[in-house]
């Protein structure tokens, strides 16, 4: 088996076949915090600064880099406000809904039901049911942005949230990328999470697929320990994401993040060789794919927000646990 790390290396690589370079967040971040003046700087919107912009460099590349970084910037408040606000009952476990015009059948207070579900039926629903509590949350959020930008205006005085929030604002109205698509903070924020969902999924459910005949315990510590094996995704190009993603059998036609697992996946694979043993990335699937004068990438502001992947891990992970994911995924098998 490869190495465990060489996704990464074969990831970036591609990224820089297809003639893009990365541009880290991470500097443009230490910047705003020393300095939150910097986030109405004219540089922001001019890559920051932080790469050589080429000839035939496209207007997007420019946007991306700003709407990213003030995006990476407003989701440290959006983790914060998740971990705050997920409803939890009297033993921890989270509280779901019953999603709206749901295709499975269930019902969350009908305990019996959901034993009684087939695994695939059972997935989709938590799945659809996590999404929507995940979306509702993230409203509550945005609304929470939209008032304090409005506090401000009426004491005359900003905040750094505020400032983030009316700039992205403005920025989105202006772009080419997600105006004439009618993007928003909100809808691109509710669209992350439910793609990081989905990986989150994918990676618990591919557990008991790659290596049968472990216990719950040792399938939660396997998917723990692999999540650092997958977050390389997180860190590349929109488009080499979804290239992979659809190569891999892991993205349906539809797009949407209710759907389990397929079996005839490729995107997953087992290796022995790591110590204790590792769920990790193809990198045969890995192609340079980029837009025309598509030059920079940042990877995706969510990986940016210490701990936000995590926390949809640990959602995921909760659930698998309490609904014995696991098990069903072997017993179905």
């Amino acid at each position: 088996m490869a190495r465990s790390n060489d996704f990464a290396l074969t990831y970036f690589a591609a990224h820089e076949e297809a003639g893009m370079t990365r541009i880290s967040l991470v500097p443009i971040l230490h910047r705003i915090a020393e300095d939150p003046n910097y986030l109405f700087a004219e540089e922001l919107q001019r890559l920051a600064g932080q790469s050589p912009a080429h000839a035939d460099t496209r207007k997007e590349d420019y946007e991306k880099v700003a709407i990213n970084t003030l995006l990476a910037f407003l989701y440290n408040d959006l983790r914060d406000h998740i971990t705050n606000r997920m409803p939890l009952d009297a033993n921890g476990h989270l509280l779901l809904c019953n999603p709206p015009d749901s295709p499975h059948g269930l019902d969350v207070a009908d305990t019996a039901g959901l034993e009684a579900a087939p695994a695939e039926t059972l997935i989709g629903f938590l799945r659809d049911s996590v999404c929507h509590l995940l979306d509702a949350i993230i409203k509550d959020w945005a609304i929470k942005v939209t008032l304090e930008e409005e506090r401000c205006r009426a004491e005359g005085a900003i905040t750094p949230l505020a400032a983030a929030g009316f700039v992205l604002a403005n920025t989105l109205e202006a772009s080419v990328l997600h105006a004439p698509s009618g993007y928003d903070m909100l809808s691109i924020t509710k669209t992350g999470s439910h793609t990081a969902l989905h990986v989150c999924w994918n990676l618990c459910e591919s557990a008991p697929m790659l290596k049968p005949g472990l216990t719950p315990a040792e399938y939660d510590d396997l998917s723990r320990r692999s999540l650092k094996q997958v977050l390389p995704l997180a860190m590349g190009s929109l488009g080499m994401l979804c290239q992979f993603m659809g190569a891999g059998h892991i993205e349906a036609d539809d797009h949407q993040a209710i759907h389990p697992l397929p079996r005839h996946q490729t995107a997953f694979v087992y290796d022995a060789e790591a110590p204790g043993g590792m769920i990790v990335l193809n990198a045969d699937l890995i192609e340079p794919t980029a837009q025309l004068g598509e030059r920079h990438y940042t990877g995706c502001p969510a990986f940016y927000a210490n701990g936000l992947i995590n926390l949809y891990m640990e959602i995921v992970l909760s659930l698998a646990a309490r609904y014995d994911i696991y098990g069903r995924v072997l017993r179905a098998g």
